[in-house]
């Protein structure tokens, strides 16, 4: 009877009852996993779509920043023009002082202004005009196409320096660097990708002037160490060295400053170590000296 009993009460073995109860559940659970990787892919997109217009809406320049950048743009050309205008009207005042100064001592001492007229010209007070010898130097083309990329194929301060010391010393009488006068009381130096001409930025390629007999500054140059320098500069470096000659060519004057101290050369003056390497007057670096690898 008891067999029975189960036979009718319990038709499905129970084995079978628990495989069939595991597949409902796993179902269930799979339904469950779909329903939460549609929830997660959902979130995500939203994700996405919010952190790209949050993006958009910090990079795209807004009205502040447009306003703000045209306030600095214009204030930079203002003290542009202002610049330029105090230069012009600073050198229309030297050009009045130098002519009155000389009709003053015209009459007394003839000489003195004959002196005057040419520590003019050396020191780079008053401009010049006559025949020129030009070197000009350039970055390498992988340089040009490839800023930063390339340090050591760039132009550099002390390159320029030592071709307008080997003009100097071949007996250029005025020299200026892409339109600016080089005096003796400026420097040449560095300042990231420019080169700083008595404070005045300039650019490659750089084209250097040199006023005066230009046969002997040639012959000078050539035979001089600036030649093997600018062939190192030219082979190894690949940066661009050409020259030629100039027959007229206008040169301004240059940007002076009175002298605020004065000391008298005396014995103590052949202990100097002051280094004045970066200036105008320097003398050649070797071959190769002062390029950047890094």
């Amino acid at each position: 009877m008891t067999l029975l009993r189960e036979v009718t009460e319990t038709p499905l073995d129970p084995a079978y009852a628990e495989v069939a109860a595991r597949r409902g559940h796993t179902h269930a659970r799979r339904s469950t996993r779909g329903a939460e990787r549609v929830a997660v892919g959902a979130l995500a997109v939203a994700l996405g779509a919010g952190l790209v217009t949050a993006i958009t809406a910090l990079r795209a320049p807004t009205d502040v920043r447009d306003r703000a950048r045209d306030l600095l743009v214009g204030q930079v050309q203002e003290r542009s023009s202002l610049q330029d205008s105090l230069t012009a009207q600073n050198a229309e005042l030297g050009f009045e002082i130098s002519d009155l100064s000389s009709r003053a001592l015209a009459g007394s001492d003839p000489a003195l202004v004959e002196e005057l007229e040419v520590l003019a010209v050396v020191s780079g007070t008053a401009p010049v005009t006559g025949p020129a010898y030009a070197i000009t130097l350039s970055d390498s083309a992988q340089a040009t196409q490839e800023p930063g990329a390339h340090p050591e194929e760039q132009v550099v301060a002390v390159d320029v320096q030592i071709v307008v010391n080997a003009l100097r010393a071949g007996g250029a009488e005025a020299i200026t660097v892409n339109g600016t006068r080089v005096s003796g009381s400026g420097a040449i130096r560095g300042a990231g990708q420019a080169v700083l001409i008595d404070l005045v930025p300039v650019t490659s390629p750089y084209e250097v002037l040199a006023i005066g007999d230009v046969e002997r500054i040639r012959r000078s140059v050539t035979g001089s160490s600036a030649a093997a320098h600018l062939s190192v500069l030219r082979d190894r470096y690949r940066i661009g060295v050409t020259s030629g000659s100039r027959e007229e060519v206008t040169m301004p004057a240059a940007r002076t400053s009175a002298p605020r101290f004065a000391v008298p050369v005396g014995p103590a003056a052949d202990d100097d170590t002051t280094d004045t390497t970066d200036g105008p007057d320097a003398p050649p670096a070797p071959p190769g000296a002062g390029r950047t690898t890094t």
